[in-house]
């Protein structure tokens, strides 16, 4: 069973006269990393998020749902996006105007469907009790900076990335790899989602978790088969798989399951217009 439900992304909100927009935008392409040290910042007065590939910007625009349908070139191509919001705006309402530029300038549309399938529910695995590696934080994110008397989470309180943002180190570029993840103030039901990709199936949030969480992950991966990229076979490197991690590190499990998951279908998309 496959219910619909059609969500205009793109064009038909541009008709509104509310419609949340910047003052002015660039949208460059950019071959390169971002430089050391560059992130992704969002501003009361702006945005601005050098080298980042499309995809990684719809994610953060409608808060990283399962999504499909995509070009490779939203995968692969990094793009330096600045704006600047003609007036002091909340976190929300700078995402809204995220998703107007998306549908201006990438000609951004989409829609949401549930489909029945097989899944992993995200649990506690054992009742009331967390790992060390998933710390309960209270932030506000306009500011970015601790509330009061919230635990230290997992990075340091004057470098705190911003909320929802993510890090990855990778120790090898072929065959099985050391990966250490750390996610600053994630929700559980973003965590679900964002573990998908790793295990196979959608993950559904059933933690009962509630607020916000530094979460870290240290696991070994196959990035790329050796032999596929012309490399000598390596032996794995001492770690834990996946699925362990989220075990012993966040107190968590994966419980096989079949049920209803919300997809954001890429229905058009194309290289942006320019500035």
């Amino acid at each position: 069973m496959c219910l619909t439900v059609v969500v205009i992304v793109g064009a038909a909100l541009l008709g509104h006269a509310q419609t949340p927009s910047f003052e002015v935008a660039s949208v460059i392409e950019n071959p390169s990393l971002p430089p050391a040290g560059a992130r992704l910042q969002i501003t009361p007065e702006g945005f601005d998020a050098p080298a980042y590939p499309l995809q990684a910007l719809v994610a953060l625009a409608y808060g990283s749902p399962r999504m499909t349908g995509w070009p490779e070139w939203t995968r692969t191509v990094r793009y330096d996006v600045r704006a600047k919001t003609g007036k002091p705006s909340t976190r929300q309402e700078v995402l809204a105007m995220l998703q107007t530029l998306l549908a201006q300038r990438f000609s951004l549309k989409a829609h949401r469907e549930t489909r029945e399938m097989d899944i992993y529910a995200l649990v506690l695995e054992k009742p009331g009790v967390t790992g060390p590696k998933l710390q309960r934080v209270e932030i506000d994110c306009e500011t970015n900076k601790l509330r009061d008397g919230s635990g230290p989470g997992l990075f340091p309180p004057d470098a705190r990335p911003a909320c929802g943002s993510s890090r990855e180190t990778v120790r090898m570029v072929a065959g099985p790899s050391m990966t250490t993840s750390k996610r600053a103030a994630w929700t559980m039901e973003r965590m679900a989602t964002g573990l998908g990709g790793g295990v196979g199936r959608p993950v559904i949030d059933r933690t009962g978790l509630t607020g916000t969480f530094d979460v870290e992950l240290t696991y070994v991966r196959e990035l790329a088969p050796a032999s596929f990229l012309g490399a000598p076979s390596v032996q794995p490197p001492d770690g834990v798989s996946l699925r362990d991690a989220i075990k012993q590190q966040l107190g968590l499990d994966l419980r096989s399951e079949r049920g209803p998951v919300e997809f954001f279908v890429i229905d058009s998309i194309e290289r942006p217009t320019p500035n």
